[in-house]
């Protein structure tokens, strides 16, 4: 998988909060973090129009 954000290598890790763990992609180089809720924030706000 090719990071959106510099097109680097990422790779998948799981991590944990208090309650559950989840699963998430993760970009060698610059650090950003992809799992299913940020995609599917990220697809709302596209959809949005303000204004």
């Amino acid at each position: 998988m090719r990071c959106p954000k510099c097109k680097g290598k990422m790779y998948a890790e799981k991590f944990y909060d208090f309650v559950r763990g989840f699963d998430a992609w993760k970009c060698y180089s610059c650090g950003e973090m992809i799992d299913h809720t940020i995609l599917a924030n990220r697809a709302r706000r596209q959809n949005v129009f303000v204004g």
